[in-house]
């Protein structure tokens, strides 16, 4: 089934579009408050951390697939790093472990932006 959104732009007035599946909606663009270059398709978001000793849960990143049909060819990467702490040299390991699952996520998230490519007329 292919939803269709329509959102009141500033510039171009009611705008209808085409939801790609892979789509959470657009309930966060505030309708009438946006221009038709900032309505953007957002994916799920992945995120990546670590636990450690003297921190306790330490989150490192954010990403989505992200697309702005009217301003963007392709969909791609929207990534938030976090990381601004210091730590021990015990810890360093952790810190690690978690930037290596920060890295498969991207990975993974690049090469479905990749794969999306082919979904777009």
């Amino acid at each position: 089934m292919i939803r269709t959104v329509t959102l009141n732009t500033m510039d171009h007035g009611p705008v209808t579009f085409e939801c790609p599946s892979w789509c959470i909606g657009h309930g966060w663009q505030p309708d009438g408050q946006i221009g038709r270059n900032d309505i953007a398709h957002n994916s799920v978001r992945v995120k990546a951390g670590t636990e450690t000793d003297g921190h306790g849960w330490v989150p490192m990143l954010a990403a989505r697939i992200s697309w702005a049909p009217f301003a963007e060819l392709v969909p791609v990467v929207s990534v938030e790093m976090f990381l601004g702490h210091d730590f021990s040299a015990e810890e360093i390991s952790q810190v690690v472990a978690g930037l290596q699952t920060a890295q498969r996520r991207l990975e993974r998230l690049a090469a479905e932006a990749i794969r999306l490519r082919g979904e777009i007329s």
